[in-house]
């Protein structure tokens, strides 16, 4: 069942619902009409629902209809990157319902250094204000949009896995070392236990040399989101990324996992490369990564 917490609010009495086993299922379902927007959220509960390991506690602000979802650490401080960075994972369907949760107490600590992250462009400014009558710094740290692909009819490429003298595998954790060095985010021990809890218990793809070293890979973050895309870079211009993603997005279609990622703004390559392959994205939708003080 859901737990209920009533917190007092400055002029009224706001409720918070910690959602159970039966209402994450019910969420799922109900969040699957607001894509692109709630896919992030949406990504969180699916591998929930499906018993991977977790860190979440997920809150609403009103059930059934909820207007505002929030993924949040349910331990502080776990050494991973989630944790390194204190990371809520939100979708809102309208800024003042999303104003009022997270000002509730207890809700988001405002304090301490955290990551809010899918927060609906269209939303921004009030978050910000919220922040600030709190005296909490704010940073946007990204601005993404979400490339998703519904089904494998999309796919545009006609790129064949036999057409690489590579061999087509999946990562194991021994690989964790060689992918966390080459990761954006990555390089410190904490990205590294993220590293090996993505390849242990989500779907991910490389190709190996004749060695057996990976040469190009991708993974799936704790959301479902196609993430640490990389080719090493004496292996680039060969069409080895494309191929990756298209046999990732593949096996998830076939497991029934969403299929997107987010891309930065500035970042023309990737856009052009999931553009490609058939993704596409809402023109008028960004998700913003907000900080909330420094690290």
């Amino acid at each position: 069942p859901c737990t209920v917490f009533s917190v007092p609010g400055p002029v009224f009495l706001i409720e918070m619902f910690v959602l159970g086993h039966e209402q994450l299922q019910l969420a799922e379902e109900i969040l699957k009409s607001f894509f692109p927007q709630s896919i992030k959220v949406y990504g969180c509960l699916f591998n929930i629902n499906r018993g991977k390991p977790h860190n979440f506690e997920v809150i609403v602000d009103s059930w059934p209809d909820f207007k505002v979802i929030l993924c949040r650490p349910k331990q502080r401080e776990v050494a991973d990157r989630e944790g390194d960075f204190n990371m809520n994972s939100i979708f809102s369907r309208d800024e003042q319902s999303l104003k009022k949760l997270l000002g509730s107490p207890g809700v988001i600590d405002w304090s301490t250094f955290s990551l809010l992250a899918g927060v609906d462009l269209c939303h921004l400014e009030v978050v910000k204000e919220l922040a600030a009558s709190k005296n909490t710094p704010t940073r946007v740290g990204s601005v993404m949009l979400v490339m998703t692909l519904e089904n494998s009819s999309q796919l545009k490429d006609d790129l064949d896995e036999r057409t690489t003298e590579l061999s087509l595998s999946q990562l194991c954790p021994c690989h964790a070392e060689l992918v966390n060095k080459n990761w954006k985010y990555g390089g410190d021990r904490n990205s590294y236990n993220s590293v090996v809890s993505y390849i242990s218990h989500h779907p991910s793809f490389c190709l190996l040399d004749e060695s057996g070293k990976p040469v190009s890979w991708v993974l799936l973050y704790r959301h479902s989101a196609l993430g640490l895309l990389y080719t090493l870079p004496e292996h680039r211009r060969k069409g080895y990324a494309k191929l990756l993603v298209k046999v990732m997005s593949k096996h998830l279609l076939s497991q029934g996992y969403p299929v997107y990622c987010f891309i930065e703004e500035e970042n023309k390559i990737s856009y052009q490369l999931f553009s490609s392959l058939g993704f596409n994205h809402k023109p008028d939708y960004r998700a913003v990564w907000l900080d909330l003080n420094s690290r």
